[in-house]
C-alpha cells in the first residue's frame, strides 16, 4: 500500500503587541479592535447569532468558526452557555491556519482579558501544533474541535450540522485565500435548518458569497467605530438532520465500552452498560499496566492519523479521570527504538514532518542513550517525553461507572439484540434506542449480516521482581518494557494470532524475559530473573487493523476491533460514536471515519 505523507508543518502565528493591541504580522491586522476584545465578540457573534435563545431551545448548538485566533469567540460563547443554565451541549468547531502555542496564547489572553478560568483550562488543554482535527472536552457539555490547517482544504473533511457560522478570519483584503467561492459553497452542505451567520465584515465579496451559499443577508450596526456588520439566516433547504437519541445500551464493558458509557452519561444520555463477566474491565481490558502512547511512523495514512489524534485525546481523558478516581495514572517518558534496518531513517523523516518541539519528541542516538543510562542493543530511536501508564486501573474505572448515573448489568449474556427482552424495566426496544456492540468476542454472532472480520490475538505479559539497574524510561520495540513503582519490570508482550487460550504459558514468560535482555541489554541471565506476575489477554483486531466505529443498521452500532491499542484508541473512538448519537460534529475527518465504518468489508 502506498505510504501517505505527513502534511507540511504548520506555520505558527506571528504577532506583535503595540499599545496593548495584538497585531498579526502575517496579515498586518489586529486580532480584535481597540474598543475591546470580549465585548466585541459578544456583540458580533454571540448576539449576532442569538445564542442565548439557541441554548434555551436546543439540545445541542454547533458553532463553526473561521479564525480561532486568541479563542475569544469560544470564551464568549462558553460564557453565554454557562449563563443560559441549560443542559444544551455546546459543540464548537474552529479552523486555524496559524495557531498560537500555549505560551503565546497565555501571554495574549493575560493581556486581553486577565485572569479567566475558562481561558486557563483552554490553554492547559491545547494540543501540540499538529495539522488536522483535535477534539478537546473542555467541560462535560462543552466540546471543542480545533482544526489546524487550511480551512479551504479541511472543510471538505468536516462532518457537522452547523447552527451558527462565525466568520472571523482576517479581512478579505488581507486574507484572500480564506474568503473564496469554494468556502462559501461548502456552507450549503453543512448548514442546519435555521442556521445563522455573523461577521464583522461588510465587504461586498462576503455579502455575495453568503447569499450564494443560501443565506438571507442583513446589514446591522457594527461594534464601536465599525459602522456595519453582516448577519443572516439560511433560507435554502437544509441537510437532513442527524437522528438524536436520549438513551443508549452498550454491550461490552471493556475500556472502549466504559469510555463510551462515561461520556454518554456526562452528555445526558440515559446509559445502560451490559457485560457478561462479573464486572467491567475484564478479559482484554484487564491488563494491569497498559501504556498509552503514539507510534512514530512516517505514514500519515489512516492508522498514522488516528494513532496521533487518539493519543492526544487519551492523555487528556485519563488526566481528567485520574482527578476523581484512582486509576494509577502516571505520565512518564518512553523511547521508541528502531527495530530494523531502514526504520531509523523513517523515524528521522517522521520527526521532521511532525515538527513537534524537542520537549515532546526528539531523535536519540548511541551517545544520547548512554547519557540516559541505557545499554540497549537497539541503539537509535525516538524519545517521547510524555506517555501515559495506568496501574491496575480496573477498580478506578469500575468505581467511576458506579458513581455515575450509568445502569450496570453484569453476568448478563445477550443472545438477541432485536428485543433485549431481559431488560423488562427499561421500557424501550431497539427501534427507539441504539445498541452499541463493544463486545468483540460475540459481536459477530449478534450481527451476522455484517462482516466484521475480527481476529483473536492472544498476548501474554510478565512482571519480574527487578533487574540489575534502573529503567528510567519505557522502552518500546517489539512489545514494551516499563518499570513499576516497586522497581519491578513489566515486559509486554507476546502476539499469537487466532489463539483464544487464557492459560499462562511458561514459554511465553521466557520470551518476555528474553525481551528484557534484547531491549535493555541486561547482564542477568533469563534464569536469574524472578517472575512475580503473568497476565494473559485475548484482544480482537480487524484485518486492516483499523477499529470498527459507527453505524451498522437498525439503530445498531459497533465499537470494537482495537487489538492491543484499546487503551489508547478507545477513548477517542468512543467520542466519535457518542457524537454520532447526539448529532454533534465528528471529531475526525470524514475520510478517516469512513475507514472505520463497520460496513467497509461488506
Amino acid at each position: 500500500m502506498k505510504r501517505v505523507p505527513w502534511p507540511a508543518p504548520l506555520a505558527p502565528a506571528a504577532y506583535q503587541i503595540v499599545d496593548d493591541v495584538i497585531y498579526s504580522t502575517t496579515f498586518d491586522e489586529p486580532y480584535f479592535s481597540k474598543s475591546g476584545g470580549l465585548a466585541e465578540k459578544r456583540h458580533v457573534f454571540v448576539e449576532g447569532n442569538q445564542l442565548d435563545e439557541r441554548f434555551r431551545c436546543s439540545k445541542k448548538v454547533t458553532i463553526l468558526e473561521f479564525g480561532f485566533g486568541l479563542g475569544l469567540n469560544l470564551l464568549s460563547s462558553m460564557e453565554a452557555h454557562t449563563s443560559s443554565g441549560t443542559e444544551c451541549v455546546l459543540d464548537y468547531v474552529a479552523f486555524e491556519k496559524h495557531p498560537l502555542n500555549k505560551d503565546q496564547l497565555r501571554e495574549c489572553l493575560q493581556l486581553t482579558i486577565g485572569a479567566n478560568e475558562n481561558a486557563t483550562h483552554l490553554i492547559r488543554s491545547l494540543p501540540p501544533l499538529v495539522s488536522g482535527f483535535h477534539r478537546i472536552v473542555l467541560t462535560p457539555k462543552v466540546v471543542l474541535t480545533l482544526i489546524y490547517g487550511d480551512a479551504t482544504s479541511y472543510i471538505k473533511e468536516l462532518d457537522a450540522s452547523v447552527d451558527a457560522f462565525y466568520l472571523d478570519g482576517f479581512s478579505p483584503k488581507k486574507n484572500e485565500d480564506l474568503w473564496n467561492p469554494g468556502l462559501f459553497a461548502s456552507f450549503r452542505r453543512l448548514a442546519a435548518k435555521g442556521a445563522s451567520f455573523s461577521t464583522y465584515s461588510s465587504a461586498g465579496l462576503v455579502r455575495r458569497g453568503m447569499s450564494y451559499a443560501g443565506f438571507d443577508v442583513e446589514v446591522k450596526k457594527g461594534f464601536g467605530r465599525k459602522k456595519e456588520m453582516l448577519v443572516g439566516v439560511f433560507r435554502d433547504e437544509a441537510q437532513a438532520q442527524p437522528k438524536v437519541f436520549n438513551n443508549v445500551t452498550i454491550i461490552g464493558g471493556g475500556i472502549a465500552g466504559c469510555s463510551l458509557a462515561l461520556r454518554a452519561s456526562e452528555l445526558g444520555l440515559r446509559t445502560r452498560l451490559i457485560d457478561r463477566g462479573p464486572g467491567v474491565m475484564g478479559q482484554g481490558s484487564s491488563n494491569p499496566f497498559p501504556l498509552v502512547r503514539p507510534t512514530v511512523s512516517l505514514d500519515f495514512g489512516p492508522r498514522g492519523q488516528f494513532s496521533w489524534y487518539a493519543y492526544f485525546y487519551a492523555m487528556r481523558f485519563y488526566r481528567k479521570l485520574s482527578q476523581y478516581q484512582s486509576i494509577g495514572w502516571q505520565e512518564i517518558s518512553a523511547i521508541q527504538l528502531a527495530k530494523r534496518e531502514g526504520e531509523l531513517a523513517k523515524m528521522r523523516d517522521a520527526l521532521g514532518a511532525l515538527d513537534l518541539s524537542e520537549d515532546c519528541l526528539s531523535f536519540i542516538d548511541d551517545s544520547a542513550l548512554a547519557s540516559r543510562s541505557l545499554g540497549t542493543q537497539m541503539s537509535n530511536g525516538v524519545f517521547i517525553s510524555q506517555v501515559g501508564r495506568l496501574n491496575r486501573c480496573q477498580t478506578g474505572v469500575t468505581q467511576a461507572i458506579k458513581n455515575s448515573s450509568i445502569e450496570l448489568l453484569t453476568k448478563t449474556r445477550v443472545s438477541d439484540i432485536k428485543s433485549l427482552s431481559f431488560l423488562e424495566d427499561y421500557q424501550t426496544t431497539i427501534e427507539s434506542a441504539p445498541v452499541v456492540l463493544a463486545n468483540p468476542q460475540t459481536a459477530q454472532q449478534l450481527i451476522p449480516q455484517v462482516k466484521l472480520r475480527l481476529q483473536a490475538i492472544r498476548g501474554q505479559s510478565t512482571r519480574v521482581e527487578s533487574i540489575n539497574r534502573p529503567l528510567n524510561h519505557a522502552l518500546c520495540g517489539d512489545g514494551y518494557l516499563a518499570a513499576m513503582d516497586d522497581e519491578s519490570v513489566w515486559s509486554s508482550g507476546t502476539f499469537d494470532l487466532d489463539d483464544e487460550s487464557t492459560e499462562v504459558r511458561s514459554r511465553d514468560n521466557l520470551l518476555n524475559l528474553d525481551r528484557i535482555n534484547q531491549l535493555y541489554d541486561s547482564i542477568e541471565s533469563v534464569k536469574q530473573m524472578e517472575v512475580v506476575e503473568s497476565w494473559v489477554g485475548v484482544r480482537y483486531a480487524t484485518l486492516d487493523r483499523m477499529p470498527h466505529v459507527g453505524f451498522v443498521g437498525n439503530n445498531e452500532y459497533a465499537l470494537t476491533g482495537f487489538g492491543s491499542k484499546g487503551f489508547t484508541w478507545g477513548p477517542l473512538a468512543s467520542e466519535m460514536l457518542v457524537s454520532e448519537l447526539l448529532g454533534l460534529s465528528c471529531p475526525v475527518e470524514r475520510s478517516l471515519r469512513k475507514r472505520m465504518s463497520p460496513l467497509r468489508f461488506d
